[in-house]
């Protein structure tokens, strides 16, 4: 049998929420696999990220020739009409246009349906008449359905799934109920796989290693004691709500000398975050460091005081785990995945209520005993996930096609 999997997301130098679980996943799926299988991992260019030690039966195929831009629906494609294959997976919702009936492909969240002020609406093309052309070809083959933006395109593509894929993966309950209930999909083409926690990078024995904490939390620039967020900065994550809710803070007692480190590439909304920002004065009080390498996360994680991802939209919340997983305590929003993701594990707050966003971080440092609860319990509820439990569930789900 001949299995193709888009890798191209897995390797990005530089990457977030799902090119990780694409990189995870993949590499899980090697011990998975049968021997006498074929597996083909699709990239646009060489291979720039490790990938260890692969399997014989695993190779790399690279679909780098023009045009650059739409890979999944041009290069992609061609390839499943020229050399087809039995089984394709696609880690994310794009899948190619042309594709084989047993396709798999994981949708981690449809939140583009209900909130479009959330998502950016710029051109997924070059600035010209490149971008002109492109927009007139989206909307001539789509009789006008759609355009050559970013929203478009994530509406374009879940419902590209939804009518092709043999099976649709997920990673939560809460997104699977979503889906049904928006796009009234028979519930058993719906499989929930959760998200996992490399456990290698992400582990109590972190918190320890304070010599490695100090080297990067100098080589960053921030001192103790600070908070921490992991993610885009952008609206969907409410950067804007955080910020306002850690101005809040500083008013309080004992939070003086309290910093905010937001770890994330910009994201949609970013300029505002920062007026809103400077209008607050707290320049110096919150880092925005950017995009931050990978092996540096587990450790700035690990000396934070508190983690917050308050965002209004989750298919699951990975980080909220890998902070567990560090003996970090959590709050986070008590909506979408949230509350099933994290249990009793961690502090559920309104994320549309910045005052309760600060009252949660106050309470936990009022009270040790909430402390001793929540890092304890944090560390059990992260054991629950892992990429291997993951990547075995995917291989029944393929080797049943």
């Amino acid at each position: 049998m001949r299995i193709g999997i888009d890798a191209s997301r897995a390797n990005c130098k530089e990457k977030t929420g799902t090119e990780w679980y694409a990189f995870y996943l993949i590499k899980a799926l090697f011990k998975h696999i049968q021997p006498q299988d074929q597996v083909i991992l699709y990239l646009k260019d060489q291979p720039i990220v490790d990938w260890g030690e692969m399997p014989v039966n695993f190779n790399f195929k690279i679909l780098n020739w023009p045009p650059k831009f739409l890979w999944t629906q041009i290069r992609l494609s061609l390839e499943m009409l020229l050399k087809p294959v039995d089984i394709l997976f696609v880690p994310a919702h794009t899948i190619p246009i042309i594709c084989p009936k047993n396709t798999l492909t994981t949708i981690h969240d449809i939140g583009f349906e209900h909130n479009q002020s959330l998502y950016d609406q710029k051109d997924i093309s070059r600035k010209g008449l490149g971008k002109n052309f492109l927009n007139f070809i989206v909307r001539l083959v789509t009789l006008g359905k759609y355009g050559a933006n970013e929203y478009d395109y994530h509406r374009f593509s879940a419902r590209l799934a939804f009518k092709k894929c043999k099976n649709i993966l997920t990673v939560s309950e809460f997104s699977k109920k979503d889906i049904i209930n928006t796009y009234k999909i028979e519930p058993e083409r719906i499989t929930v796989i959760y998200n996992g926690v490399n456990t290698d990078k992400f582990n109590i024995s972190v918190k320890n290693d304070l010599t490695k904490i100090h080297e990067i939390q100098g080589r960053i620039g921030i001192k103790p004691p600070y908070l921490m967020t992991l993610g885009r900065i952008e609206k969907k994550k409410n950067s804007l709500g955080l910020v306002e809710a850690f101005c809040l803070l500083k008013k309080e007692k004992g939070f003086n000398d309290f910093k905010l480190l937001m770890v994330g590439k910009p994201g949609f909304g970013y300029s505002e975050i920062l007026n809103k920002i400077k209008s607050y004065g707290l320049e110096k009080e919150i880092y925005l460091p950017g995009w931050v390498a990978d092996q540096d996360i587990p450790y700035l994680l690990a000396s934070a005081e508190v983690f917050l991802l308050p965002s209004f939209f989750e298919g699951f919340g990975v980080p909220v785990i890998e902070a567990m997983a560090v003996n970090t305590p959590v709050v986070c929003s008590n909506l979408t995945a949230f509350p099933e993701i994290i249990g009793s594990a961690g502090i559920l707050i309104d994320p549309y209520n910045p005052g309760k966003i600060a009252q949660a971080i106050k309470k936990i440092f009022e009270d040790p005993e909430l402390i001793n609860r929540l890092t304890q319990e944090g560390q059990q509820r992260s054991k629950i996930f892992n990429w291997d439990k993951s990547a075995k569930l995917l291989s029944r789900i393929i080797y049943s096609l």
